[in-house]
């Protein structure tokens, strides 16, 4: 694909995000599947843009990618406000669900790597259930450590024997990004997508929360409370402050732009 068809980033702080809407990222998507070249995709969230400002090689990995896609509304109301308006959120649920529908008509094979056997099994069913269409060619659990490099060999090794289209990675953020950045130099022809906890949506664990509550940038909120109330306060106490104030000097330099365009006759 030509550099000048894709979209464009915005960036808050060192990190792009791609300035994109669900029916933009699926139409890229399908046009690098039929380029048979790989590629990886992340979906970029507040957790992520924070990290990228103090970790450059986690910040590598994301900036490198074929998309970065908006996941959580901070980002969305950061672009608009930097005069993005035609950005809206992808989730990693939602992409998913979204390639699983036309896998049918596409031609489109799945790989699925993290989580644990249980959740594997009981998301193969409901795939099986909704998407009758969609064919998995293999699903893997890998241990709760960091895997050796007899792992990571075998694995990409799998995947190119077995040529996916898409090699979804559910081990959370930053550890799907991680093993994304390790493993795709090796990788022949298939596009590896992060999609964090997309798996436990599959599986039945978790739901998108009413719309009023999305829209409001509330979902995290609206899990962790529910989950883990004390996690949730310390998490925000942490994340809210920091990426408030890229939001100030976003606003702070959106204002000087337009102030200049005004002031030029």
């Amino acid at each position: 694909m030509n550099v000048k068809d894709m979209p464009h980033r915005c960036h808050v702080g060192k990190l792009g995000v791609s300035v994109v809407d669900m029916s933009r990222v699926l139409g890229l998507v399908d046009e690098q599947v039929r380029s048979r070249r790989p590629a990886y995709i992340c979906v970029t969230n507040v957790e992520a843009t924070l990290l990228s400002q103090r970790d450059l090689e986690f910040c590598a990995i994301q900036n490198q990618s074929f998309l970065a896609v908006p996941d959580g509304m901070p980002l969305i109301w950061y672009a608009r406000m930097m005069g993005e308006r035609t950005i809206q959120r992808v989730t990693g649920p939602d992409l998913m669900i979204e390639l699983l529908k036309s896998s049918g008509n596409r031609g489109y094979t799945h790989y699925f790597y993290g989580d644990t056997d249980e959740t594997l099994h009981r998301m193969r069913r409901a795939i099986c259930d909704k998407f009758p269409g969609a064919t998995i060619l293999a699903m893997h659990a890998p241990p709760f450590r960091p895997p050796t490099e007899e792992e990571i060999g075998a694995t990409v090794a799998e995947i190119n024997r077995l040529r996916p289209t898409f090699v979804w990675v559910g081990l959370g953020c930053p550890k799907q990004e991680r093993w994304i950045g390790r493993v795709f130099p090796r990788i022949e022809s298939s596009i590896l997508i992060g999609v964090g906890a997309a798996f436990r949506f599959l599986a039945g664990d978790y739901h998108h929360p009413p719309k009023i509550i999305q829209v409001c940038g509330l979902e995290g909120i609206f899990w962790r409370a529910l989950r883990r109330p004390g996690y949730c306060a310390k998490w925000y106490a942490s994340r809210v402050p920091a990426f408030g104030l890229f939001f100030l000097r976003g606003c702070a330099k959106r204002l000087v732009t337009v102030c200049k365009n005004v002031a030029v006759p």
